[in-house]
């Protein structure tokens, strides 16, 4: 009796299993014909607006766009045309849409219609009157929507709406990814000297997310104008070690008398102990300087640090300047055999590469 019980139930689960899979797989089916429907309704009613120059949409299409159905054939339906018509589109109506999307509290709607303006690129001040309501998801609880919101702002170009996000997101304690933030300041559409000048006023009270962000921002958009700045920064002592790091980094890329004196200065205070980063980084950007006697001596008195890094990343300078004989005699004069084998090993790799 027990195990007819057993099987019946099973069966039963089983029954209900297939029953929800169909029921999901017709779900799909009817959603994708009914989006299908729409996109070619919305992109028949665009292509009219387009033709008699009128790039009002009509109610009913706005109306659509309250529904996530509705949202997503609208965009697909924009990509059926130029993007320079796209562009007009969005803009022409955008106090609808923002209207819209103002009264819209999820979040998944909200993280979509964010991520998709970011692809029309809507080069304009406070991106054609998108800017605000970006701004407005960045104080969303969700991750998803304050990312996809700043790529639309980056998108836009505008220098001044980046400097308020950014402002804006630190003011409020709210921290995000560093490379997210690095990345998306690379995608910045607009003048970045301008970009980097206006968030560099708020350098000293940003959340150190964002300050390690414009750092590295500024390390690959070569740009170099603040970098007595950061050198000053760097010497603080109130300044943290990962800041420090991101500065060390952002001034490898350049070879100058003052960032030498800086990479000279970070591998000799900090190539012991537990806070030996920046002496590691420091150590591989005073490879840079094959002709310069006082940054090979350094780099030889650093093959002896207790730290494997900073050997390792010494030994791999060397090797890159190249070794004469009376260098290499040198560092076996040390009789630091820790010291020979990160050389000999450098030398094998720069050997092969």
């Amino acid at each position: 009796m027990f195990l007819l019980e057993f099987m019946l139930i099973n069966l039963a689960f089983v029954l209900i299993a297939l029953l929800v899979c169909n029921v999901a797989d017709t779900s799909r089916k009817t959603h994708a014909h009914r989006l299908k429907r729409m996109v070619r309704k919305h992109a028949a009613v665009i292509a009219g607006c387009i033709s008699s120059g009128d790039y009002r949409l009509p109610g009913k299409v706005l109306r659509s766009l309250r529904h996530e159905i509705g949202m997503e054939a609208f965009f697909k339906a924009l990509k059926h045309i130029d993007i320079e018509d796209q562009k007009k589109i969005m803009l022409v109506n955008s106090g609808k849409i923002t209207g819209i999307m103002q009264k819209e509290n999820n979040l998944t709607f909200r993280a979509y219609f964010a991520y998709m303006l970011k692809d029309i690129k809507m080069a304009a001040p406070n991106g054609g009157g998108y800017g605000d309501l970006m701004l407005r998801f960045l104080d969303d609880r969700s991750v998803f929507v304050r990312e996809n919101a700043l790529r639309s702002i980056y998108s836009f170009g505008d220098a001044e709406l980046t400097e308020r996000a950014i402002s804006h997101l630190s003011g409020r304690g709210i921290t995000h990814n560093e490379k997210l933030l690095t990345d998306g300041l690379m995608a910045f559409a607009g003048d970045r000297e301008l970009l980097s000048g206006l968030l560099m006023k708020h350098y000293d009270s940003l959340l150190e997310c964002y300050r390690n962000s414009l750092i590295s921002f500024l390390g690959f958009a070569g740009i170099c104008k603040y970098d007595d700045t950061l050198i000053r920064r760097a010497v603080k002592e109130e300044t943290s070690l990962d800041t420090i790091c991101c500065i060390t980094r952002k001034l490898n890329r350049v070879r100058s008398d003052r960032n030498l004196r800086y990479l000279l200065d970070m591998a000799n205070r900090y190539s012991e102990g537990s806070e030996w980063e920046p002496a590691a980084i420091a150590v591989t950007g005073l490879g840079g300087y094959p002709g310069n006697k006082t940054a090979k001596e350094t780099l030889k008195k650093k093959l002896l640090s207790r730290n494997w890094y900073v050997r390792k990343n010494s030994a791999a300078s060397l090797a890159s300047m190249g070794l004469s004989e009376s260098d290499l005699e040198d560092i076996r004069l040390t009789n630091d055999r820790y010291a020979m084998d990160a050389i000999n090993y450098a030398m094998v790799r720069a050997a092969h590469d």
